[in-house]
């Protein structure tokens, strides 16, 4: 019986003492999990924080990259004396340029003197505004600095804060100035802000590696500019230069944080995410009051609780990881429209130009007969066309290009063109098309679809410099809601797929992950304009449908072209060439366009045809010559004109002379004619820059065709 009860006894006390060591065990075991994760999903808000403004920033700086090109690009090689003869013009190409990104402030050109020579904000330039002592300028005077990131300064001009990103300008290789582009902190505090708005204790900034802060939130205290050397950002820098997350004091708020760093590649630029440790530790508190209130009474409560949390945990990561792949997609479809806003802009510009300089290259080369000069013609005509190919890759990645969709038989179409596909490939690589049985229609611009595989084959061909085999296929295929959901912009549904496979060397995760962006090319200098597949990929999303690329290292690649079926039981293949002459029967042709330069091309080449020409270089006049009883059987109009646009006047005429023949020209197709990339029905176009047979094979077609349709 004695033994029984000590038995007893002893089994009330363990039971009673593990009544309390286990809750302690569970509890204090509970609380470093607890704070562990406190620590683990402060370093991860710190890495999402960066992730978010790494992107803004480099997108505004990417806005910068592209500035720099359009600067080059319009004032070229002309001497200081020219750009100050041609101040104003050049100031509204760059006031227009830099309307278009909200992050930048102005854009301006200097002298190597520092002297201002033009400007996007001002007009005219004051002559004694100089920037010889900005650091932005003086970076560059000895030796070319690359792209130089500038401190954050009050210009003297306008009052509020600027930092200037320049570039070396030469001349014959001598120092002859910068291009300066000045960028706005604000954008950068603003975002920062908004981004914090809901983490308290949280710190963001673009600084220099140098410590001189750019954007800060919260704003630095007073007059500070820059972290001192002993800050916390600019020793991790000095340690790591390559980015990390760090503990330090805090040179600014004088308290402890957890830091999280990471370098732009721009400039030696970085941005840095911090959080007070004393919030960490607030948090963790937080979490764990639960666990003092209900813990020790409940164990099995606090075990069930701890099974919770995981499963949660579980869900929550899982989640976070859709929501990534969706911004990831997201970010990338802003990053792609932002460029194609900006090459897109300025193409009208660029095509009217391009008219100009192709059609009086061709008219002077008529009257010349020495063969030198014959060849230097012929060598500028060559490069002003290879400029108008190049305008119109920028147009189709950034899905401007007006489009003629029919119904077209993809398996027909790869046939029809095998033969011109075998020729671009060369005798080392072997063309092979396989048509899947029953393969739909699809609806696109048949030529375009062509040019889209010539792209393909070409960089394939030059995947594989040694040979090798390249196969078009084609099948029906279903795209479901699981795969358009990690896809931005796909609809679920029946599409034709179009693989266009080579057994070259294939191309690594980053190659792929960047290979549709424009200029990206990992071909040598001079041999590729990174423009070919960013052109696919444009004409792709403008024609509804999806392209996707796979590729291995040493493997090969397929680039998978999902078009969506359409339900037609005809289909065409390409157009015909029209048949017959193309001059003209001495009809009269109104020709209305508010560039001289390009009227007059367009009307003296008309003129050479045997045509009768009205001019009028904007709508009012073209109504003032209706009004006079001026008769013509073709209106030849611009779209973009001032005041009242092509379309408008087309219209109007239409009114007056019912069944009047007309063609729009156009070097921008987003306009009054073309929705959703797609010419409005019973419209007749012609794109710039003019080419002097197409647009006389144009206007013989219209001319002969039947009575035209009502504009719709």
């Amino acid at each position: 019986m004695r033994a029984r009860r000590d038995a007893a006894i002893k089994l009330l006390k363990i039971v009673m003492v593990a009544s309390v060591a286990l809750p302690v065990a569970l509890f204090s075991y509970a609380s470093w999990v607890s704070y562990k994760s406190a620590v683990v999903h402060t370093d991860e808000q710190l890495g999402a924080n960066l992730d978010i403004i790494s992107e803004q920033a480099n997108k505004i700086f990417q806005s910068i990259d592209l500035s720099f090109a359009s600067l080059r690009a319009i004032v070229g090689d002309l001497s200081d004396d020219e750009i100050r003869a041609q101040e104003q013009t050049l100031h509204l190409k760059l006031r227009q340029l830099d309307q278009v990104l909200g992050a930048i402030d102005a854009l301006a050109i200097v002298d190597k003197n520092g002297d201002a020579l033009v400007s996007s904000s001002i007009y005219p330039v004051p002559r004694d505004l100089n920037v010889a002592d900005r650091d932005y300028f003086k970076a560059h005077v000895q030796q070319d600095a690359g792209t130089y990131v500038g401190e954050v300064v009050t210009p003297r001009v306008r009052p509020n804060t600027l930092f200037g990103v320049s570039r070396r300008r030469a001349q014959n290789g001598e120092f002859a100035g910068a291009f300066i582009v000045f960028a706005v902190p604000k954008i950068f505090s603003d975002f920062y802000e908004k981004l914090a708005l809901n983490q308290p204790g949280t710190s963001l900034a673009l600084a220099r590696g140098d410590g001189a802060i750019l954007a800060r939130y919260p704003a630095p205290p007073g007059d500070m500019t820059r972290f001192s050397p002993t800050s916390g950002f600019r020793t991790a820098v000095n340690a790591d230069p390559r980015g990390g997350i760090v503990t330090s004091n805090n040179s600014i708020e004088g308290v402890q944080r957890r830091v999280g760093y990471r370098p732009l590649g721009y400039g030696n630029l970085y941005v840095s995410d911090g959080r007070s440790t004393s919030q960490t530790t607030m948090d963790w508190l937080s979490g764990l009051s639960v666990h003092l209130i209900f813990g020790v009474p409940a164990t099995i409560f606090l075990f069930t609780l701890v099974l919770l949390v995981m499963r949660r945990t579980q869900e929550f990561y899982a989640e976070a990881e859709r929501r990534e792949l969706a911004e990831q997609s997201l970010r990338q479809a802003q990053k792609m429209e932002a460029v194609g806003q900006l090459t897109g802009g300025v193409a009208h510009d660029f095509n009217n130009l391009l008219t100009i300089i192709i059609g009086n290259l061709g008219i002077a080369k008529r009257g010349v007969v020495e063969a030198r000069s014959e060849r230097a013609l012929d060598n500028a005509l060559t490069g002003a066309q290879r400029a108008a190919q190049l305008t119109q890759r920028l147009l189709a990645f950034s899905r401007r290009q007006p489009l003629n969709p029919r119904a077209v038989d993809p398996n027909r179409l790869i046939v029809g063109i095998s033969d011109l596909l075998t020729r671009s490939l060369g005798e080392t690589v072997q063309l092979e098309t396989i048509g899947g049985a029953g393969t739909w229609n699809v609806e696109v611009d048949a030529s375009e679809l062509e040019s889209t595989l010539l792209n393909l084959a070409v960089n394939a061909r030059d995947a594989m410099p040694e040979g090798g085999k390249l196969t078009i296929e084609t099948s029906n295929a279903y795209l479901d809601e699981q795969y358009c959901r990690h896809h931005e912009g796909i609809t679920p549904g029946q599409y034709v797929l179009i693989a266009v496979t080579d057994n070259g060397t294939g191309m690594s995760r980053e190659t792929v992950e960047k290979a549709f962006e424009p200029f990206f090319t990992t071909k040598e200098a001079g041999k590729g304009t990174g423009l070919g597949l960013s052109q696919v990929y444009g004409f792709m999303k403008q024609s509804g449908g999806h392209v996707k690329i796979y590729s291995e290292i040493g493997e090969g690649t397929t680039i998978s072209l999902y078009l969506p079926r359409h339900d037609s039981a005809e289909a065409v293949v390409a157009d015909d060439e029209p048949a017959g002459s193309s001059r003209g029967n001495g009809e009269t042709i109104l020709v209305v366009e508010d560039d001289d330069g390009v009227r007059q091309y367009a009307s003296e080449i008309l003129r050479d045809l045997n045509y009768q020409i009205i001019e009028a270089r904007d709508a009012a006049s073209a109504l003032k010559l209706l009004d006079a009883e001026k008769p013509f059987d073709l209106l030849l109009t611009d779209v973009v004109l001032p005041g009242m646009n092509g379309r408008q006047l087309a219209t109007e005429i239409e009114k007056r002379r019912p069944g009047v023949k007309i063609i729009f020209m156009t070097g921008y197709s987003r306009n009054a004619i073309v929705h959703h990339g797609r010419l409005d029905r019973g419209t007749e176009l012609i794109t710039k820059p003019l080419i002097e047979g197409v647009l006389a094979r144009k206007i013989r077609q219209v001319l002969d065709g039947p009575a035209p349709k009502p504009l719709e």
